[in-house]
């Protein structure tokens, strides 16, 4: 799967941002044990994929948003609308006119060979930005690698309805896992520029723990 970039400008916004964002993040780290059994549904088969996935720590933002690191993003009543998980709350990058590099990373979670990909449901809501995904874990070496594994331009051309994202890789984007370990990670949202308000709704965020065929 290629990785999509911005252009210069907001590429140096976007690199910025996540050296900015090392500061915040729980370290990750690298072990040989087989991650825990997790809990599985058929999320997305309404759109054709019939893949088994499970929901990451919080990532229905149905807690309280627990473990989450939000910046110039927050909460919000309102579901889905497809009710891929059921619940009452989402997230939305963007609080206000201009916001900058709005973000909302998860809680660090296991991960191992057989969590190949995850994937989400977003809505575009105002005509600005692109929304960004990205990994974070600590590699061989102990360096914290940061990574852009997908990235939406201009989908907020218009706002839009609630829509499944693109199946982003996971697992099998960290090359230490080759060798049949675990790494703690954590997933990135960002939108880097945002007008009024909200720019994208995120939610119901999950991982395909078994690879596919």
């Amino acid at each position: 799967m290629s990785i999509r970039s911005h252009g210069s400008g907001s590429g140096r916004t976007l690199a910025r941002a996540l050296t900015t964002l090392v500061l915040l993040l729980v370290p990750a780290s690298v072990a040989t044990a087989a991650c825990p059994v997790q809990k599985t549904t058929k999320a997305f088969a309404g759109w054709g994929d019939t893949a088994d996935y499970a929901q990451i720590p919080g990532g229905s933002f149905e807690n309280g948003a627990s473990g989450w690191t939000f910046i110039s993003s927050k909460l919000l009543l309102g579901n889905d609308e497809w009710d891929v998980l059921p619940g009452t709350h989402s997230a939305a990058l963007g609080t206000g006119i201009g916001s900058l590099a709005a973000t909302a990373i998860s809680p660090p979670f296991c991960v191992d060979a057989t969590h190949p990909y995850f994937r989400f449901m977003f809505k575009p809501t105002a005509p600005a930005g692109a929304l960004t995904t990205f990994i974070i874990y600590k590699n061989a070496s102990g360096n914290l690698i940061q990574q852009i594994v997908g990235s939406r331009v201009n989908t907020t051309i218009m706002p839009g309805a609630w829509r499944p994202s693109q199946i982003n890789p996971l697992s099998i984007n960290i090359p230490l896992l080759e060798a049949g370990g675990t790494a703690t990670v954590q997933l990135g949202f960002m939108s880097p520029l945002s007008w009024g308000g909200a720019s994208y709704y995120v939610d119901n965020i999950l991982v395909d723990p078994y690879r596919r065929g």
